[in-house]
């Protein structure tokens, strides 16, 4: 099954962030790549499951 631009993106997004984490140490910046994170992981929730099922 293909996957849509959308859902790549957030992929990549997610995977992006979570590579900086790796290695940002700044409290600012990791509050912010966690906040981004969690959205992008939001995002796919309700999306992924909508490709299982379909």
């Amino acid at each position: 099954m293909p996957v849509s631009d959308a859902e790549f993106i957030h992929r990549e997004n997610i995977k992006h962030f979570e590579k900086r984490l790796e290695t940002e140490t700044d409290p600012v910046n990791r509050g912010l790549l966690l906040k981004l994170l969690a959205e992008e992981k939001a995002w796919m929730l309700p999306h992924a499951a909508a490709v299982k099922t379909a």
